[in-house]
């Protein structure tokens, strides 16, 4: 055999091989085997502290703290205009499951769970508040206690050319209810008046609904939709046997797109 055929070879073998390898699941992964929101509560449970923290081996990068790529613009009342610069969010490894379920035949999971969630960063500040006319910036950071979230999550399993199951991510909703509590903090709100500043934001704690609606939506909008995508290649990066010892008939699988 020439050198060119040997080394051909060898590069057909090792990904013929490597397309054969499953990435071993995470030890804190546990498949259910049966459709119970008991067993599926508990999985995500047992999930989540791990999930968060990253898996590299699946290219699952860590979710707390989450950086917020962009900046988060919002409107709040009387046309006053804030936007999050260079922001974090952390608290996803907070997220409890209160309860978790399969809709089967709809192809939907339920998660209904809590979290606590902190988010930090620069802020800008532009419109009226109260008798002020703002233009100001400063650091942010706001608490938000105990948001209920419900999130709906529509997919599919994909069969590939290898015969190998994998979930996809069809569609996602959520609705949220911006938590019990709101704890607002905005240095340099009224530029060189530490005294009136405080003030203000004792009236915009105030009304802690409002307030973690109007900060809460936009941001976890982005939560939301990154973690989904952070999903995704957590399914493609297993296969469904790894994650589910629930049969699926074949009426559940599609074929892979040529």
């Amino acid at each position: 055999m020439s050198i060119r055929k040997h080394f051909v070879f060898i590069v057909f073998s090792v990904c013929v091989y490597g397309s054969l390898q499953l990435i071993p699941l995470p030890d804190y992964i546990h498949p259910c085997s049966e459709l119970s929101d008991e067993c599926f509560t508990k999985a995500t449970m047992d999930a989540i502290p791990g999930i968060v923290k990253g898996i590299p081996e699946a290219g699952i990068p860590s979710l707390d703290p989450l950086y917020l790529e962009k900046n988060i613009s919002m409107t709040l009342p009387g046309n006053l205009k804030m936007t999050f610069h260079n922001a974090k969010l952390v608290g996803l490894s907070t997220c409890i499951p209160d309860k978790v379920s399969s809709r089967r035949k709809k192809r939907t999971f339920v998660f209904d769970m809590h979290c606590n969630f902190t988010v930090s960063g620069q802020y800008s500040l532009l419109g009226r508040l109260l008798l002020f006319n703002l233009d100001t910036d400063g650091q942010a950071k706001i608490k938000i206690y105990n948001q209920r979230i419900r999130l709906e999550v529509v997919e599919r399993v994909v069969l590939n050319k290898n015969g190998e199951g994998h979930y996809k991510i069809n569609s996602y909703k959520y609705k949220a209810d911006y938590g019990t509590d709101l704890k607002l903090n905005l240095t340099n709100l009224i530029r060189g008046n530490p005294a009136i500043s405080a003030q203000v934001l004792q009236v915009l704690n105030a009304d802690s609904q409002t307030l973690a609606k109007d900060f809460g939506g936009p941001i976890l909008d982005y939560a939301i939709d990154y973690a989904m995508n952070v999903t995704q290649k957590f399914f493609d990066a297993y296969t469904y046997d790894q994650i589910s010892y629930v049969p699926l008939t074949e009426d559940f699988f599609e074929k892979e797109q040529e």
